[in-house]
C-alpha cells in the first residue's frame, strides 16, 4: 500500500482505493477497494476501526465526507479507521457457491425487519466484509494496529457490521474476531443467530425512523442485558450524534472511548 498524507497538521496518512479482493457482481468480477487511514507514525500501535458505509445496499460510498471526517477525528487522536467497499444491488446469483449452500437453512430461520436486510444483496455485502477483515488481518504487521478490529457502521453499514458479527460464522466464511459493534441506525436480521453477551455493542436509534425501524435492534437489546442502546428521537438515521447540538468532542469521544475499551490494545 502506498500512503499519502491525509490531515498535513496531525500527520495523518491515508491509502486510498486499495484493491482488497474481488467478487462477481452481474456476471463479471469487479475489483473491491477500501481506503485505510493511520494516525502519525512514531505512536504507541493504534486500535482500528472498521467503519462499513450506508446507503441500503443500493448505494453509498467508503469514501463519502461522514467517513472521512470520522478518520480525521480519530487519526488525530492516534486511532485507526479502515472502510470498505462492497458490491451493492448484488443478487443470489453472484454469492459464492459455498454461501448458496447455506441459503437453505438461512430461509428456514425467523426474519425481522424489512426484506432487503435478509436479501442477496446484504449476504454479499457480508462476504465481501468477511474478506476485507481477513485482508486486514494479512496486514497487521505491515499497518502496525493493535487488539481487535471494531466494526462500526451506518443505516446498512450496521446492519452490515452484526452481519460480520453474527451471519459470517453461520455462512462458513472465515474472518478475524471483532471486538465489538458500533450500530447507528442499524439492526440484525436473524435474532436466532444472536449471542447475548458474545460482543460488545453500541446502538443509537431513533425510535421513529421510517427508514429502518427501531424494532430488530431493540429487540436484540432485550435479549442482551449488555448491550448499551440509546433511543433518541432527535437523531436523524445514520448520523454519530444523539441530537443536532450535541457538540463533536461528545459525539467522536464516546466513539474513541468504546474503541479504546473494545479493541483492547
Amino acid at each position: 500500500m502506498e500512503f499519502g498524507v491525509f490531515d498535513g497538521r496531525a500527520g495523518s496518512r491515508v491509502a486510498a482505493d486499495v484493491v482488497y479482493g474481488q467478487a462477481p457482481l452481474g456476471g463479471q468480477e469487479v475489483a473491491l477497494r477500501a481506503s485505510v487511514y493511520l494516525p502519525k507514525p512514531g505512536g504507541r500501535p493504534p486500535p482500528l476501526l472498521v467503519w462499513i458505509h450506508g446507503g441500503g445496499f443500493r448505494d453509498g460510498s467508503h469514501d463519502q465526507l461522514q467517513i472521512r471526517r470520522l478518520a480525521r477525528q480519530l487519526t488525530i487522536e492516534g486511532f485507526a479507521l479502515a472502510t470498505p467497499e462492497y458490491r451493492l444491488g448484488a443478487e443470489e446469483a453472484d454469492l459464492a457457491v459455498e454461501t448458496r449452500v447455506r441459503l437453505t437453512a438461512l430461509e428456514r430461520l425467523p426474519v425481522a425487519g424489512g426484506p432487503w436486510m435478509a436479501g442477496a444483496a446484504a449476504i454479499a455485502a457480508t462476504e465481501d466484509v468477511a474478506r476485507f477483515l481477513s485482508w486486514l488481518e494479512g496486514q497487521r504487521a505491515g499497518l502496525g494496529f493493535a487488539g481487535l478490529p471494531v466494526l462500526g457502521g451506518s443505516g446498512a453499514g450496521a446492519v452490515t457490521a452484526f452481519n460480520a458479527a453474527y451471519l459470517a460464522p453461520f455462512l462458513k466464511l472465515e474472518r478475524p474476531e471483532p471486538g465489538g459493534i458500533l450500530s447507528y441506525s442499524g439492526g440484525f436480521a436473524w435474532p436466532e443467530l444472536y449471542e447475548p453477551g458474545k460482543y460488545p455493542v453500541f446502538a443509537l436509534h431513533n425510535p421513529f425512523d421510517e427508514t429502518l425501524s427501531i424494532a430488530p435492534v431493540r429487540a436484540l437489546s432485550q435479549m442482551d442485558p449488555e448491550m448499551e442502546l440509546i433511543e433518541a428521537w432527535e437523531q436523524e438515521h445514520g448520523l454519530l450524534r444523539v441530537h443536532p447540538q450535541e457538540t463533536k468532542p461528545v459525539t467522536f469521544g464516546r466513539i474513541r472511548g468504546l474503541l479504546e475499551a473494545w479493541s483492547g490494545a
